[in-house]
């Protein structure tokens, strides 16, 4: 094993690295690649060997980078990031794998000189021994480079009706011949459904498939007959709501039929007709003048790519980039998951008189893909794009389940260039997930909404009185700065369509949303143009947090300051007074009237 001695590197400043990342073409061929993820500067960056160490036992992906002066103990001196970068790619153990150099020299970067709080960074495969070994040193920082991922929803309690806690398999008793379970998905318009999730939620383990074009779906229970099923939960790609049945008392060898509620059916003529979701009345965002459009707004998704065919954001998302690389071309105009496309649809969806109209329709969106395939080495480079491209609000979708101190300082660079960090709290239930518990992040947590769902679609937890509760499945503890909806909110769906969404990130969505709103018309930050700086963030985070009011009867835990009300927010009087038992009249559908 390689020994290294890099005192005699000590006072030397760490490299600034090369050029920014720029922006993609809608057709997905990128405009310029971003310097900041290659070798050492003017070189290209080495080859992979033919076997891929990510298949060795004991092999990891590790990020190092060296320790920041004002963090090395007494009398250790400092590493340059080019020699450690130097000899890292000379260790026979190490194989080096990317460089993430942020360019600090144009755009909002260079309000981070002479020091910016997060170095630069080596994305590194090497053994776990090899690692351990060189966490020791005093001169550098090592963490893993944690894959990117959704929360997990709490699925313990059922409020969702999404599935079950997946049973240890420890516990799991296999049939030797596993259950067979055949399901019929139609709509309550006659049509079958294809391309629905089905989760099948039995005793002993959960199973899941998607329906065909016949709408038909097959299941495999591993542990399970269909006599032990204990729900079943549907949820389409789009059109319908979702359903469970619970205790559907499936026949072994019967096909069993599920009929789901058109969206259409809800809302008549939708989506030909417009409809106004409960979540914008709940913040009434219906009361603010019809010119809030949040012009000249950028803002930077974090998420899983947009989908820009769909009608509603073709003309709202112009540019992104694919930080993922898992294939030869760049993909950030497709989703494979929907995620993304949920929450664009809920910040910038276009006001085309059809489907849904986004909270800031005339913001400049950028879709950053970062799932699936991404790590925290894709994310740092994703905060970087954004302080290199004048980004204003970034909403960062994405999680990882151990703290990483290089996020922490790569997202206190983005708060010095005076970018609004905002974050679903996490459908965990529990704690925040990382990174929305990092300091200047905002911390948003999800609200649901009592008669918001047709009969028969999976039922949250609901309290007795009217009104506004927090979602179960919602994050828990210090930390959660506000809350916003977050459950049952029609939005845009990939393939040109549209559903019901949940989930934090839809809250944090509703938040990003006003937040551009009030860069771009609060009288405070229109008439005296502020420059990009932590005062500017701190304001705009002080004046959502003011502007909310309590959610009667919920715990502060899990819903901070309460729901931001954007006329309050926005400085605009009028006559209105909330009262929890006093909420809007709602229709039969579930949504206020306007």
């Amino acid at each position: 094993m390689a020994v290294w001695v890099m005192g005699e590197q000590g006072g030397v400043k760490p490299g600034s690295g090369g050029e920014g990342t720029k922006p993609q073409s809608a057709a997905g061929t990128p405009s310029g690649e971003p310097a900041s993820r290659s070798g050492r500067q003017g070189e290209q960056p080495r080859p992979r060997p033919a076997e891929s160490h990510d298949r060795r036992v004991g092999w990891g992906r590790y990020l190092v980078a060296p320790r920041p002066l004002g963090l090395l103990a007494g009398g250790v001196p400092p590493v340059e990031a080019s020699a450690l970068f130097t000899l890292l790619e000379e260790d026979p153990d190490v194989e080096p794998v990317a460089q993430v150099r942020p360019s600090r020299s144009r755009g909002l970067g260079a309000i981070a000189e002479p020091y910016p709080a997060c170095p630069p960074v080596a994305v590194v495969m090497m053994p776990e021994e090899r690692a351990r070994a060189l966490a020791a040193n005093p001169q550098v920082i090592v963490e893993l480079d944690q894959p990117l991922s959704y929360t997990p929803a709490s699925w313990a309690s059922g409020s969702m009706g999404m599935a079950a806690p997946v049973a240890d398999p420890a516990l799991a008793v296999p049939l030797t011949e596993p259950g067979r379970l055949s399901v019929l998905v139609r709509g309550s318009d006659g049509e079958t459904v294809p391309g629905a999730h089905v989760w099948a939620i039995g005793t002993g383990a959960t199973a899941h498939t998607v329906t065909g074009p016949d709408g038909r779906a097959e299941l495999t229970l591993a542990a399970d007959t269909p006599a032990t099923v204990k729900a079943l939960y549907v949820r389409p790609a789009g059109g319908y709501w979702p359903l469970r049945l619970d205790g559907p008392r499936l026949a072994d060898g019967a096909e069993a039929a599920v009929e789901l509620t058109a969206l259409a059916e809800t809302f008549e003529d939708f989506p030909a007709q417009a409809i106004s979701g409960w979540g914008a009345q709940a913040m009434r965002l219906h009361q603010i003048p019809p010119t809030y459009r949040g012009h000249g707004i950028k803002i930077a998704l974090l998420d899983s790519g947009v989908d820009i065919t769909h009608p509603d954001l073709k003309e709202t998302v112009h540019t992104g980039y694919d930080f993922t690389r898992l294939s030869g071309e760049r993909t950030w105009h497709t989703d494979a998951t929907g995620h993304g496309t949920w929450c664009a649809g809920v910040i910038a969806a276009a006001d085309n008189r059809t489907g849904i109209t986004g909270i800031a329709a005339e913001a400049e969106l950028h879709a950053l893909k970062l799932f699936p395939g991404g790590h925290v080495s894709d994310l740092l480079e994703a905060v970087d794009y954004c302080i290199t491209h004048h980004v204003d609000i970034t909403q960062l979708n994405l999680a990882y389940p151990l703290p990483s101190q290089l996020v922490a300082w790569k997202l206190l660079d983005a708060h010095t260039a005076g970018i609004a960090v905002i974050a679903p709290a996490g459908d965990t239930a529990g704690p925040l997930t990382q990174p929305a518990a990092l300091p200047h992040v905002l911390a948003v947590g999800a609200l649901a909404h009592t008669a918001t769902q047709p009969t028969g679609s999976p039922t949250l937890l609901q309290p007795p009185w009217p009104g506004p509760y927090p979602a179960p499945f919602t994050a828990a503890g210090p930390g959660v700065d506000l809350a916003a909806p977050g459950t049952a909110v029609i939005t845009t769906a990939p393939g040109g369509g549209y559903l019901p969404a949940d989930g934090t990130a839809i809250a944090a969505s509703h938040v990003t949303g006003l937040a551009a709103l009030l860069l771009a018309h609060h009288d405070h930050l229109r008439t005296h143009p502020m420059p990009r700086t932590p005062a500017r963030t701190s304001q705009l985070y002080t004046l959502l947090r003011t502007a909310c009011h309590p959610v009667f009867a919920a715990d502060p835990a899990r819903t901070g300051a309460g729901i931001a009300d954007a006329p309050t927010a926005l400085g605009i009087t009028t006559a209105w007074q909330y009262h929890p038992a006093a909420d809007q009249p709602f229709t039969a559908a579930g949504y206020p009237q306007p």
